[in-house]
């Protein structure tokens, strides 16, 4: 699974915005468009390496080594 990188696009993300938050498609595309950048700007800050959906279709982020390493020092 460490080789994932941008698995969930745009409009998989937008038909999950519209079924879990109730958007229009409209709306949906819009603010997976922001989700995207967000998850983007992480990954070029070094936080994670991608993004997916699960086996239960949630999305998920796949955190970098590094901030894996900083987590684990927190504990």
């Amino acid at each position: 699974m460490s080789n994932i990188i941008e698995s969930a696009t745009i409009d998989d993300i937008a038909l999950y915005l519209q079924r879990e938050e109730g958007l229009d498609a409209r709306c949906a595309r819009e603010e997976a468009k922001k989700v995207i950048s967000g998850f983007r700007d992480m990954m070029d800050k070094g936080l994670i390496k991608g993004w997916y959906f699960d086996e239960q279709s949630h999305l998920e982020l796949l955190p970098s080594d590094s901030a894996l390493k900083i987590i684990a020092n927190q504990k």
